[in-house]
């Protein structure tokens, strides 16, 4: 049972793409490829620091940033949010505080629930929060680099 909520989490955010177009997908790959990077790096800090730990994954290589979350959810999930609010800074800004409180306080519930993760961690929902708020701003501000709306026209 949980390896198949594992699984959905990991596939259908994949099979989503299909429902954008390729322009779409390169014009905000960079910045979900940018959002990996770093939520990578801060699942690195969250096993150092006991902020949570994962006792289910999908692989036995993926205990310290998980497959099904930094590599699926996060990844295409930053796609489709910039795919409906880029350029619209206080919307985007409302819809990840939502997705980022229903992720802190309902999937990490769901998780500690099903055991996928250790029910003690020393990061609170309130202060995950307060990490992806500053991780989607760094993310927006990056995206308007890449467009060139900041620091010059982008020639590439």
């Amino acid at each position: 049972m949980i390896k198949l909520v594992l699984w959905a989490f990991f596939l259908l955010p994949w099979l989503s793409l299909f429902f954008l177009n390729n322009s779409t997908l390169r014009r905000y790959m960079p910045v979900a490829l940018f959002a990996t990077v770093i939520n990578t790096i801060i699942y690195q800090i969250a096993w150092t620091y006991d902020w949570w730990k994962y006792k289910e994954t999908l692989f036995s290589w993926d205990k310290v940033a998980q497959t099904h979350t930094v590599y699926s959810v996060f990844l295409i999930g930053t796609i489709w949010i910039f795919y409906f609010t880029f350029r619209k800074f206080w919307i985007y800004i409302v819809v990840n505080l939502i997705v980022d409180c229903i992720y802190s306080f309902g999937f990490r519930a769901l998780w500690k629930k099903l055991k996928i993760t250790t029910s003690a961690g020393n990061l609170s929902p309130i202060e995950g929060i307060l990490i992806m708020t500053i991780i989607s701003i760094t993310l927006y501000i990056y995206q308007m680099w890449q467009e060139g709306l900041i620091g010059g026209e982008n020639k590439i």
